[in-house]
């Protein structure tokens, strides 16, 4: 049975070049795909008489959640790296395309809707916690009021950060997991390492980067421990939907300024392992597919061999019809005598018969 960051490597048709160069064909067509949903954003916010050079400020600085339109742009220019993951691997390798997602080839939606009611249920008691902490420390708590700004920026993380949040599951715990995984047999160096990558994207503080490094690695080994990605989505999801939620009501601050060990680290490692200890009790309880099965061998292609055709055997009317040539008699060799030029002398022992 294969665990889920094996897969490529024990498949019977893997090749070491496949995922190295769908990754590399997935990085350009995600530059080619930003570079269009850039152009075609500028066209819109150039008919619409926004200023575009105080858009783009905006645009390049951590997630605004007071834009909407710059909002929308941030998570989408994410979720476009779902395309750029799937797409190219299932060119260069369609029969894997499916075991990125599980075990199973596919998504287990059923898994993957239990898993995102436990994941909003422990992130929402954990931020809830956290908002009811600070009033209790005399932190001033309020909820703001919301205009339309504010209404758009809420549809906006609604519907578009489930696609961002799965998006950034698919490049560190599916692809990158599964490609660094079939050059090792080593689980920990996987999710380390993509946890480490995972890290490096956000724009975070010292502490705020290790709860995210923490973060990944605990989605890492749910992944590895399910076989699939649906735990991991899920709880990103969740994740990131409560937190903007709540930042845009005013309750908590998303950025993660002034995060430390005990308000930050803490609270969301605790967090995650609540929510993996309710994800195995739930897998144990629906005996979910942990582990693939040894695929079959893919049918070899025939070799093409030259074969000669039969010799000609004309049937046997042909035969009898064909003339046979008489035969041809034979005749006795004539003799060959040597010849012996006329004035040739004598030698010694001539028989005087050579006639001459």
């Amino acid at each position: 049975m294969t665990p889920y960051h094996r897969q490529a490597r024990e498949s019977p048709d893997f090749e070491h070049w496949r995922l190295p160069v769908a990754a590399l064909t997935g990085i350009g067509a995600y530059g080619f795909l930003s570079v269009v949903l850039a152009v075609v954003w500028m066209v819109g916010l150039l008919v619409a008489g926004v200023d575009v050079d105080a858009w783009l400020d905006l645009a390049g600085t951590e997630i605004a959640l007071d834009r909407p339109s710059v909002l929308a742009f941030q998570l989408l220019s994410i979720a476009l790296l779902i395309p750029c993951v799937l797409g190219p691997i299932a060119i260069f390798w369609r029969r894997h395309v499916g075991y990125v997602h599980s075990v199973q080839g596919r998504l287990r939606w059923s898994w993957l809707g239990l898993c995102c009611a436990l994941a909003f249920a422990v992130v929402g008691a954990s931020l809830g916690l956290t908002v009811l902490a600070s009033a209790w420390t005399g932190d001033e708590v309020r909820v703001d009021s919301l205009d339309g700004a504010g209404v758009a920026a809420l549809a906006v993380v609604l519907l578009v950060v489930p696609f961002q949040a799965a998006a950034e599951e698919y490049v560190f715990r599916g692809g990158l997991l599964q490609l660094v995984g079939s050059w090792t047999r080593w689980a920990a160096i996987p999710v380390v390492l993509t946890s480490l990558l995972f890290a490096a994207g956000h724009l975070y503080d010292f502490w705020g980067l290790v709860s995210v490094f923490l973060f990944g690695v605990v989605a890492a080994v749910m992944t590895i421990r399910t076989g699939g990605l649906e735990a991991a989505i899920a709880l990103h999801i969740a994740n990131n939907v409560v937190l903007m939620v709540l930042d845009v009501l005013g309750l908590v601050d998303s950025g993660g300024e002034g995060a430390g060990v005990l308000n930050e680290v803490v609270p969301s490692t605790a967090m995650c392992l609540v929510f993996w200890a309710l994800v195995e009790l739930g897998a144990r309880r629906r005996g979910l597919q942990r582990r693939r099965p040894p695929l079959p061998e893919l049918p070899r292609t025939p070799v093409l061999r030259f074969v000669p055709p039969p010799p000609y055997v004309p049937p046997p009317g042909e035969l009898s019809a064909a003339p046979v040539p008489p035969p041809v008699p034979r005749t006795a060799p004539t003799p060959v005598r040597p010849l012996v030029p006329e004035n040739a002398p004598p030698y010694p022992g001539d028989p005087g018969v050579w006639g001459r």
